[in-house]
């Protein structure tokens, strides 16, 4: 941003503060308390506003609120979730009390619904949202990381915790589609990224989960969205907010390796087994265990070497708001230092450390610049700068190398340098040494800019007809991003004993020399611009409620030098509710995009839904048990334009090229086919139906259930049944609309809200969700009749994992001998090997017997519940969430080849003598060839199920007059945790469940964290 715009920019907020500030003459200042009518306990957060003025404040932790009202009479509305909304004349008092009466459930609330806002006693679609006291909860880096277990019918699952790389999978009411599946995400309703967005800066989170609530979305909706909503200026009295916290943070789980004399004895059984050699005497042996020559036999502890026990990680925040009659804001700035778990040296040159800096800067302003006419602006900006060891562009991360080197390096292997400096590493590692990864190849530096902008403008058109209005938008955002790679060689060596003087030297690895830092770069941007126009009508008429939206919208979005990527559309909602019970809406998108061929590229998407609150019905209406209940269901038709990762799937993809048999086009040149294009190319549909009970009993409890179906057809996918005489690879044709998938579950919302006194009240919440999906048509080659079960994927759930069903271990040769033969590969079945089932009883185990086992990597069912206690000054809360029907695949075959290391279960491995004596087997039979153990099988495929103490948070607010001592208006000290404690069923402690894979997912473990923070408001 250039200065002088900044400077303009700044020189509008500090004017419209002055103006704010200026509107409050000719007035005088009130306060009061907003309290529970029932036990008088105080209602923090309550909105307090002047009628007809537009000015706004809300209680504070004691229910206490400062307020400006204009001279003469004067009216305050009181509104607050759960709550009756109240109006009270002010007269001439100077100190108000004001007892607020609790309503059935809520209904009241109002909650945030695609473009706009509703009453949740009108909605009629399956929504679910949190506000930002639960959000702040959790100290982690990522926003995403904090939804897990929070609302239902959202799975989250966070595959690494690496500063700046901790990928997070969002999905809405399980899988649908072979093709992508994530949510979209809008943030103050333009399609932005959550992942850098500061917990500070959020009001709500809200999930739009059935066709009702996403046919808007049209060719879009189809995988559920998330709405992500920004705070904004409430309160007539400017307030300071600062918040600092410094954490503690620890892997949950790592990898770890046996000690020199484990794997010595353990290599040599593998080598025993074999028939091989050994490689160690057992003096060698003796020497490990004893540890008396640490220099030619040592007990290299590589993990304390490359990883610390703690790192720490820091978190600022301040943020300024206020409302006067005239201007709105919220200013927001924001600063996180995450730190690495990896030690490095700290003589480098150069910086090769894992760690994250992350800046975030957000202004929303809102005016009201005549009596019909109001503007808004926001403006955000974020700068990540993430840095870490280097490695080649286009592989995995370096994080991958570190941990999988560091768990095959062997305890018997020196190090980590030798006398001189130089790393040391042992022969089969030469060329990728972990220390020398971490330390000595260089590092890489990723920047990246985040800069978004809307500017909208809202008209009142009671001019034209009560109840219309009119607004427009527009959005501006750029990514950029630009990585330095910073590489070097570096000497690798290797320790050698003389095998008569025993005298240590050491000889250079596989020749690689010293080099100075090599520097080279990549750029990548995107330009996002975003349009939207709407038409809005809301009007009652004695019992009849009607809403009307009319939108339109135009986005384009341009990476790099590739050709834009276009939307456009309009969509329409329209509700109708009589007498505050009976409640209809229709929602409806059509809108398309140029992934599709012209005159093939718009679809229309509707759905319609409907609800009863018959709560309200004079039977109920006075009921002081069932105190809310409602039903709703809706049913619609949504798309999915996010096929794959190719553009113009839809033109054929031809290029000249060389060689071949015919090259007739002159120069030796000819055509190469590399796909077909399907002109037919379409999105998928998702019809969807949901049925919703809501109830309420007592005041305090509410019970929320939905159980919802969605087909979704025209998937794209490979073609799986074609002739081999058409001439043309399976790859080269084109893939077709024709998969169909299933997808059936429920969800469970239970929750327990109530104020027992002014001194103590108590908020329970628990979730459940269960999605199943189910392929019903895949294009899939039916195998032969001999294969036990002929479909690898029609029938079955998407990621469905096949493999041998074990049935037991081989105990000798003559159990082998009598048992159909093994024919799956690796060297022919010996004792101790797993004896595969033959199910299709031909007498011979192979492919042919790969059967179907557990559940995909995806889980079918989420859970989460929630505790918070105020007591006095004192809070609590505590989360737990958790997943079942999760399978992953943990094979942990590292020492099968030479030089690599082994854990605490190849220890534990069969063995004749521990078979005899019934001691527990946590492997297969040890061995260093090519095994037919280490393939996809039930022993190695587990249920990765688990339940997780996601967070915990104790917290006390300084009493308000020693607060106001100390020059704030509250203090709350609070201390924080999260993923501390999981319990699974893994056979091994050295993964964490959620992941994934030992072999697949060697990646930066998830982080356990322990914070500590202060919050000051002024």
């Amino acid at each position: 941003m250039k200065k002088s715009t900044l400077f303009q920019y700044c020189f509008v907020i500090i004017a419209l503060l002055f103006l704010s500030l200026t509107g409050l003459a000719q007035q005088r200042k009130i306060s009061g308390i907003v309290q529970d009518s029932k036990n008088n306990a105080p209602l923090e957060g309550a909105t307090v506003s002047v009628k007809d003025k537009r000015s706004s404040t809300s209680s504070g932790v004691d229910g206490r609120f400062n307020i400006t009202v204009p001279d003469g009479k004067a009216i305050l509305i009181i509104s607050f979730i759960g709550y009756q909304t109240r109006e009270v004349s002010v007269g001439d008092k100077s100190d108000i009390n004001i007892q607020m009466e609790a309503t059935s459930s809520g209904m009241d609330e109002v909650v945030v619904v695609a473009f706009g806002t509703q009453k949740k006693a009108t909605v009629t679609g399956a929504i679910a949202s949190i506000q930002t006291k639960e959000i702040k909860q959790s100290p982690a880096a990522n926003l995403a990381v904090t939804l897990a277990g929070r609302l239902p019918g959202l799975t989250a699952i966070q595959r690494s915790g690496e500063p700046g790389a901790d990928v997070t999978d969002l999905y809405i009411r399980g899988q649908g589609t072979t093709n992508a599946q994530s949510p979209i995400i809008l943030v103050d309703g333009v399609e932005r990224d959550l992942t850098y967005i500061d917990p500070n800066e959020i009001a709500s989170v809200t999930i739009l989960k059935d066709a009702s609530s996403t046919a808007i979305f049209g060719v879009r909706g189809a995988n559920g969205v998330i709405l992500i909503t920004t705070k904004r200026g409430t309160s007539e009295i400017p307030e300071i907010n600062f918040t600092s916290e410094s954490s503690a943070q620890s892997f949950t789980r790592l990898i770890t390796p046996v000690n020199s004399y484990e794997f010595a004895t353990t290599r040599n059984l593998a080598q025993a087994n074999d028939g091989l050699t050994q490689s160690y005497s057992a003096a060698d042996i003796e020497h490990y265990r004893l540890q008396d020559d640490p220099l030619r036999y040592p007990n290299t502890d590589w993990r304390d070497i490359l990883t610390k026990k703690y790192s720490l990680q820091q978190r600022y925040n301040l943020n300024v708001s206020g409302a006067s009659k005239a201007v709105k804001y919220f200013v927001n700035v924001g600063y996180l230092n995450q730190g690495s778990q990896f030690k490095n040296e700290s003589n480098l040159p150069y910086d090769p450390s894992y760690n994250l800096k992350r800046y975030n800067f957000r202004s929303n302003i809102d005016i009201q610049l005549n009596k019909t006419l109001k503007a808004y602006l926001n403006v955000a900006g974020t700068l990540e700068k993430q840095n870490g060891p280097y490695y080649p562009p286009g592989s995995s991360q370096s994080s991958f190398f570190v941990i999988a080197y560091m768990a095959a390096q062997g305890a018997t292997t020196p190090g980590p340098l030798t006398p001189a400096g130089q790393v040391l590493t042992n022969t089969i590692l030469a060329s990728a040494p972990p220390y020398g990864i971490l330390n000595r190849s260089g590092y890489q530096r990723l920047n990246r800019t985040n800069i978004t902008a809307s500017y909208g403008m809202e008209q009142d058109l009671d001019f034209v007809t009560k109840g219309l209005s009119t607004k427009a938008m527009i959005s501006f955002d750029t990514r950029s991003g630009n990585i330095l790679y910073a590489s070097k060689g570096y000497e690798r060596y290797i320790m050698v004993i003389d095998p008569v003087t025993q005298a240590v030297s050491y000889k250079l690895g596989n020749g690689t020399l010293e080099t100075p830092l090599v520097l080279s770069g990549v750029n990548s941007y995107q330009q996002i611009t975003n349009f939207q126009a709407y038409l809005n009508y809301n009007r009652t008429f004695n019992k009849h409620a009607v809403t009307g939206l009319i939108l339109f919208q135009q986005s384009n979005n341009i990476i790099d030098v590739q050709l834009p990527f276009n939307y456009l559309g309009v969509a329409t909602r329209v509700t109708y509710g009589y007498d505050n019970k009976y409640f209809a809406e229709f929602n409806a998108g059509y809108n398309g995009s140029e992934q599709f061929m012209k005159g093939n590229r718009f679809g229309f998407f509707p759905a319609v839904s409907a609800a009863w609150l018959i709560s309200n019905e004079k039977f109920l209406k006075n009921n002081k048990v069932l105190t809310n209940l409602k039903v709703r269901g809706s049913y619609g038709e949504v798309g999915n334009d996010r096929l794959s990762g190719a553009r113009f799937q839809y033109l054929d993809n031809i290029a000249l090229g060389t060689g071949g048999y015919v090259s007739s086009l002159g120069n030796g040149q000819r055509v190469n086919i590399t796909t077909l294009g399907n002109p037919a190319l379409q999105w998928e549909i998702a019809k969807k139906m949901d049925i919703g009970l809501e109830f309420g009993i007592l005041r305090a409890f509410n019970v929320v259930v939905d159980v919802f179906h969605e087909r979704r057809d025209n998937i794209l996918r490979s073609q799986g049944n074609v002739p081999v005489l058409n001439g043309l690879s399976t790859g080269i044709l084109p893939k077709l609309n024709f998969g169909v998938v299933e997808n059936n579950g429920y969800e469970v919302e239970l929750n327990f809200k109530k104020s027992f006194n002014k001194n103590f009240s108590l908020l329970a919440k628990l979730n459940y969700n269960h999605a199943r999906n189910k392929q019903l048509f895949a294009d899939e080659a039916l195998l032969p009749a001999d294969y036990a079960y002929q479909y690898r994927q029609t029938g079955y759930q998407i990621g469905q994992p096949f493999g041998l069903i074990v049935d037991r271990f081989f105990t000798d040769s003559s159990d082998i001998a009598k048992s159909p033969i093994q024919n799956v590969g690796g060297h022919v079945s010996r004792p101790g090997d797993f004896k595969y089932k033959d199910l299709n009883n031909d007498g011979l185990v192979d492919a042919k017997d790969y059967a179907p086992i557990g559940y995909s990597n995806i889980p079918e069912n989420q859970f989460g519940g929630a505790l918070n206690i105020t007591y006095k000054n004192f809070d609590f809360s505590a989360m737990v969430q958790g997943v079942s029907h999760v399978y992953q695949y943990f094979d942990q075959v590292y020492g099968t080849f030479e030089g690599f290391n082994y854990v605490k279960r190849h220890t534990e491995s069969w063995t004749p003598e521990r078979a005899a004596s019934g001691a527990e087997i946590s492997y297969p039979r040890i061995t260093t060839q090519a095994s037919p153990n280490n393939l996809p099988n039930t022993f190695f495929i587990v249920d990765a199920s688990y339940i997780r103490l996601k967070n915990v948070e104790v917290g006390y607010s300084l009493p308000r007059n020693l607060s106001k001592k100390i020059g704030s208006k509250e203090i709350r000290i609070y201390a924080n945790g999260l993923n501390l404690f999981t319990w699974d069923k893994l056979p091994t402690k050295d993964f964490d469940p959620e992941v994934g894979s030992s072999r697949g997912n060697l990646a930066y473990p998830q982080l356990r964290i322990y914070n500590v923070g202060v919050n000051v408001k002024f």
